[in-house]
């Protein structure tokens, strides 16, 4: 005769609840929820740097040139392993452990552009630039203005910006 005992646990990052933006969630904040509402990205608390480089100090082609929702992950894993360890904007986004989570990366220039769009007063922003995961070529990678504008364009690997990991839900 065999017995099996199921226990559900319970915790207040239950995806049954409904979720929005700005909702405390997984270790972050909320920045977006997709049409099912029960996926999306969730940004870090506060930036993970205010200056820093996108590359570790040589120009090298890393292939990261995912720009869509879901391609930062992808992004920041190639990033990392063609640059190795260091100091720079992929490394410490992927380094981050917000609320014990150690899935955090470097958003795609979409999922970047979602942040900028969707923030709220309570995600802390600055209004500079952010770096996303998106390589342009051997010497730029793209970087938006989270001022009023919100504009995206290719900056140099060596100009120090920002950085603040998502990860997905």
């Amino acid at each position: 005769l065999f017995l099996t005992v199921l226990i559900f646990a319970c915790s207040s990052d239950d995806s049954s609840d409904t979720l929005a933006i700005g909702d405390s969630y997984q270790g972050g904040i909320i920045a977006y929820i997709d049409s099912t509402g029960q996926h999306g990205l969730i940004a870090a608390t506060a930036d993970q740097s205010e200056g820093i480089q996108w590359y570790n100090g040589t120009n090298i082609v890393t292939g990261a040139t995912g720009t869509a929702i879901g391609t930062g992950l992808t992004n920041t894993n190639a990033i990392i392993a063609v640059q190795g360890s260091g100091s720079y904007a992929a490394s410490i986004a992927r380094d981050y452990n917000g609320g014990g989570y150690t899935d955090w990366f470097l958003p795609s220039k979409d999922e970047l552009n979602l942040l900028y769009e969707n923030k709220t007063t309570n995600m802390g922003f600055t209004d500079y630039y952010y770096w996303s995961s998106t390589e342009g070529d051997v010497n730029l990678a793209v970087g938006q203005y989270f001022e009023y504008n919100g504009l995206q364009n290719f900056s140099d690997k060596s100009s120090n910006f920002s950085v603040r990991a998502v990860r997905a839900f």
